[in-house]
């Protein structure tokens, strides 16, 4: 004869309680990783919002403006701004949507080439030799790995900040760059420019994985 099993019966407010605790739980894991800042067709199509970053300004002026940026959020107190607050509000806006997009495409794969960059570094550097000729400003904060695999950049970003931590830090560089009062939750010079780092990051594997998309296409 098989041993009885133990049934529990909680009581309803013992229920409820567990309930709510585990919707809580997933409610909070979900609102870590929201995307709040992209259409449903921006959502079902994240590469779309990478084409649209690239043709409203060239990867250098990209990269300008965001030093600017992190310029006026570390050294805000120390130097006069220079951003235009119309300009500053859109490269906020696009970056943020940016953001969101490689979240949604850090697993995809996109713009990987077929090369064991570790093993056959030569191979590697001659396809980034041609592909640099080809293509108007290419990368120069990427390792050569990073550049045979761009993909493989967002994953790492990630990995260092989830995206609610982007996103807020984010409206932090927003409130640093634009105002002079102080805030309880400003960054450290240290801080911005790490940020920076992976933004930059960011946006050339973005960029490499945007030019690869439409030369498959």
């Amino acid at each position: 004869m098989q041993p009885l099993k133990t049934l529990i019966i909680y009581s309803p407010k013992i229920y409820n309680k567990l309930n709510f605790d585990t919707m809580k739980k997933q409610t909070k894991k979900i609102a870590h990783h929201r995307i709040v800042n992209l259409n449903p067709d921006e959502i079902s199509d994240p590469i779309s919002v990478v084409h649209d970053f690239f043709s409203s300004l060239r990867l250098p002026s990209h990269l300008k403006m965001l030093k600017q940026w992190r310029n006026d959020a570390a050294f805000a107190s120390e130097a006069p701004k220079n951003c235009d607050g119309a300009s500053l509000l859109y490269q906020y806006e696009i970056t943020i949507k940016l953001l969101e997009a490689a979240w949604l495409l850090k697993d995809k794969k996109l713009g990987k080439i077929l090369i064991d960059s570790k093993k056959d570094t030569d191979i590697a550097k001659r396809h980034i030799k041609s592909e640099r000729k080809k293509l108007h400003d290419y990368p120069e904060h990427l390792s050569i790995w990073e550049i045979i695999k761009p993909s493989a950049v967002l994953k790492e970003i990630f990995r260092m900040y989830q995206l609610y931590a982007f996103q807020k830090i984010l409206n932090i560089w927003l409130h640093d760059a634009l105002s002079n009062s102080f805030i309880e939750e400003s960054l450290t010079k240290a801080e911005v420019i790490t940020v920076y780092e992976q933004l930059v990051k960011l946006f050339e594997a973005m960029w490499l994985i945007s030019q690869r998309v439409i030369a498959k296409a």
